[in-house]
């Protein structure tokens, strides 16, 4: 009985090391935070990945629809894993909050915010936000939702950074890069590589997309 009750608490031991050391290596190979800042750089969305990855892949969101929920959650946090982490793509997000949706802006807003603190602390908002869209979706709590995913003292700072004018300004910014782009609906990706773009609408399944990735990198 000892020696099993050992062998699993190695056992669960080895897997929270695990844990902690892909946790780590993801950390690494995310670029590095830079602080907070009042150029025009600060408005532009982050790459997650590599800013000179052969393929680019641009996402305009909207984080109360449900077909980007579903993107983000079976298909782009996959391939955030698998290319964005590893250096193999850049993986860029856009705020595109629709009108119809009541709550998108404000979720978009949080997003933001999140952004400046660095690209993990996006990540573990859009997380939570993909995730428990469908409560806040009608509820319109999105606050509780977006603490639940940072340390007090990042929710701190984003409370702080929500009522600055600049966050209001990003999101017309991507806004406006959708028009131009003749974005109608969430979510539309654009696919960058060899020097030609793609672009798709609706959601993508990942095996599909992967091999689609695949070849792209082989070229």
């Amino acid at each position: 009985m000892f020696l099993k009750r050992k062998r699993l608490v190695m056992s669960i031991i080895r897997r929270v090391a695990g844990l902690a050391i892909v946790v780590l290596l993801a950390a690494s190979l995310l670029p590095a935070q830079k602080p907070a800042s009042k150029s025009a750089e600060e408005l532009r969305p982050q790459c997650l990945g590599n800013p000179n990855a052969a393929v680019s892949i641009e996402v305009f969101s909207d984080h109360q629809c449900p077909a980007c929920r579903q993107l983000y959650l079976e298909t782009m946090r996959s391939v955030l894993a698998d290319y964005g982490m590893p250096g193999k793509v850049c993986l860029t997000y856009y705020e595109f909050p629709l009108r119809a949706h009541k709550y998108s802006r404000d979720a978009a807003r949080y997003s933001q915010a999140a952004s400046r603190l660095g690209p993990m602390q996006w990540i573990q908002v859009a997380d939570a936000l993909y995730y428990y869209q469908p409560q806040w979706s009608e509820s319109g709590e999105i606050e509780p939702v977006v603490a639940k995913a940072l340390s007090e003292k990042d929710m701190s700072q984003v409370r702080q950074w929500l009522k600055d004018p600049k966050l209001e300004a990003a999101i017309e910014r991507d806004l406006n890069e959708g028009t131009r782009r003749a974005v109608r609906s969430t979510p539309t990706i654009f696919v960058t590589a060899n020097g030609s773009t793609e672009r798709f609408t609706g959601v993508l399944q990942y095996p599909i997309f992967r091999r689609y990735l695949d070849n792209l990198l082989t070229r």
